[in-house]
C-alpha cells in the first residue's frame, strides 16, 4: 500500500513549481541554496514530475544464524565503488545501490535485505539478501552475497548477469581456514543426528538424493538457517507495521511544510501585486 503522503508530496511538488516560476519570470530574487533539503518531504526532483523513492525496507531483516565468529559483523558496513555506483553491504542488514554519475534524480536502491544462507557442500557459501526495492514486471531486487577469503574484510565486486538479481563477493579474513564456515558442527545435537541418518538412509538406496536434498533443507529450516515462507510473510508484516508508522509521521511533517509554502507564496503574489502597481504607476 503506498504511504498517504504521496498526494500531498506532489501538491507540494506544485507549489514548489510555482515559485519556481516565479523566478524564472524575474518577479522573486533567487536564493542560492548550499545543499537540497535532507528530509523526505523535501526532495523535489526534476520537472517531470518523479519523486525521490525512499530506501523503505519491504521486510525486517532476519535474526542473526550462521558461525558465532561473524558476528562481529553486525553493525558494520562495507562501500566499494565501480566506475557508476556505490555499493553499501552491511551484513545481516541489507545491500544498496546508489548512482555517483547522475547529476540529479540519482538512482537510489535496496538490492536487498538480509535473509538467510546459501549452503552447499556443508559450506555456508552464500548470503541471501532479498525483497529489495521494485523492479521490472513486479519483482523485487535480490543479491548473494557470497563470501571469499582474503586478507582485509571488503566488498570486492557487485555484479548484475540477471536483470535485478546482483552477485557480490565480500572478502574477509573471517573466513579463511578449512573448519571457518563449515556447518555441520555448529548444528544442535539433535538436527546433526537427523543429518547422520539422512546421510545412511542415502548410502543404502532407502531414500533418493532428491529425498536427501530435501531433508536437507528441512535440517537447516530447522536451524534457522533457511527461512520457511511463512517467517519470510512474517519479516515482511512486521516492515509493513513499521512503515505504516513512518508514513504518518511522514504525513504530519508534508502537512507542516504545506502551510509553510502556502504562506511563503501568499507573500510572493503580495510582492508580484506590489511590482505591478509600481510599474503601472512609472
Amino acid at each position: 500500500m503506498a504511504c498517504q503522503g504521496d498526494n500531498v508530496k506532489m501538491l507540494m511538488w506544485m507549489l514548489s513549481w510555482m515559485l519556481t516560476m516565479m523566478v524564472v519570470a524575474g518577479l522573486v530574487p533567487m536564493k542560492v541554496l548550499d545543499d537540497l533539503p535532507s528530509g523526505g518531504y523535501g526532495n523535489i526532483q526534476d520537472t517531470d514530475g518523479r519523486m525521490e523513492e525512499k530506501m523503505v525496507l519491504r521486510m525486517k531483516p532476519a535474526n542473526y544464524s550462521g558461525p558465532h565468529h561473524l558476528m562481529d559483523w553486525r553493525g558494520k558496513c562495507f562501500k566499494h565503488r565501480d566506475s557508476k555506483y556505490e555499493y553499501v553491504f552491511c551484513p545481516f542488514h541489507n545491500i544498496t545501490q546508489e548512482d555517483i554519475l547522475a547529476y540529479y534524480d540519482a538512482y537510489k536502491g535496496v538490492l536487498g535485505v538480509w535473509s538467510d544462507w546459501e549452503i552447499q557442500n556443508n559450506q555456508f557459501q552464500a548470503m541471501n539478501m532479498v525483497e529489495g526495492s521494485p523492479c521490472a514486471n513486479d519483482t523485487y531486487r535480490s543479491t548473494k552475497v557470497y563470501l571469499k577469503c582474503g586478507k582485509e574484510s571488503e566488498l570486492v565486486s557487485v555484479t548484475e548477469p540477471n536483470k535485478c538479481r546482483y552477485q557480490a563477493v565480500f572478502m574477509s579474513p573471517e573466513v579463511c581456514g578449512v573448519n571457518a564456515m563449515v556447518v555441520y558442527p555448529r548444528l544442535p545435537t539433535n538436527l546433526q543426528v537427523r543429518w547422520d541418518q539422512a546421510v545412511n538412509d542415502h548410502s543404502l538406496g532407502y531414500i533418493t538424493q532428491k529425498g536427501y536434498d530435501k531433508e536437507l533443507r528441512r535440517i537447516f529450516t530447522a536451524a534457522g538457517l533457511i527461512l520457511s515462507p511463512e517467517v519470510l510473510s512474517t519479516l515482511k508484516q512486521k516492515a509493513s507495521v513499521e512503515k505504516s508508522k513512518s508514513c504518518q509521521s511522514d504525513l504530519e511533517a508534508a502537512r507542516a511544510r504545506i502551510i509553510e509554502l502556502e504562506e511563503l507564496l501568499r507573500v510572493k503574489q503580495e510582492v508580484i501585486r506590489e511590482l505591478h502597481d509600481a510599474r503601472a504607476d512609472m
